[in-house]
């Protein structure tokens, strides 16, 4: 079930890209500037946003899928949420939807 979830998350086009952005954070958001270094919290919810070009709701829906599945981890500071890819949960998920895979 866990692949298959993860299958439906990453179906997504802004999913998929917004953890290619959080991969190397000084590259994708060079344009931008926030408070804290990004390998010190990761990328403010704002600049994913703005990157994005969509509202606030839609980003924050599609955060928390990718933070209820494992593969981003929030961090609040202050009035800010921070979020920073996990790569070790993106690698076991790999693994175990390549096992999934094997099996048909």
């Amino acid at each position: 079930m866990l692949a298959e979830n993860a299958m439906k998350l990453l179906a997504n086009p802004l999913r998929v890209a917004i953890l290619t952005w959080l991969k190397q954070p000084n590259v994708a958001f060079a344009a931008y500037s926030q408070l804290y270094p990004y390998e010190q919290y990761g990328v403010c919810a704002s600049l994913i946003q703005d990157k994005a070009g969509l509202s606030q709701p839609a980003i924050s829906l599609c955060l928390k899928s990718l933070h209820e599945l494992g593969v981003v981890e929030a961090q609040k500071v202050g009035k800010w949420t921070y979020y920073r890819r996990n790569d070790n949960n993106i690698q076991a998920l790999i693994e175990t939807i390549t096992q999934q895979l094997h099996q048909l």
